[in-house]
Order: C-alpha cells, then structure tokens, then sequence
C-alpha cells in the first residue's frame, strides 16, 4: 500500500471484468464494456518482484 491510505481505500473500489479486464463501479451486476456478469474485486495487496 502506498502513503495515503483513503486514497488506497478508494482506488480499490472497483470491479474488474474477468473477460476483458475492463474496471466498473462496485455496484455493478455485469461489465458496462462486454455485458459480461462474472467480476471480481480488485486485488488489494501490490505484487512484489521475486
């Protein structure tokens, strides 16, 4: 996480479509690009490099 973390907290408020990757609001039931209805939370925790 970064130095902010409101900012954190609301950048990770999004959905992301598991078809096209497109980003959506949370209050989302499908895709507003594909119409695709599987999403997923947006990961919370950055990667590290190994």
């Amino acid at each position: 996480m970064g130095k902010f973390p409101i900012a954190d907290a609301e950048l990770n408020k999004v959905l992301i479509c598991k078809k096209c990757k497109s980003r959506n609001s949370i209050h989302s039931k499908k895709c507003r690009k594909c119409g695709y209805a599987a999403l997923r939370t947006k990961h919370k925790e950055v990667k590290r490099k190994k």
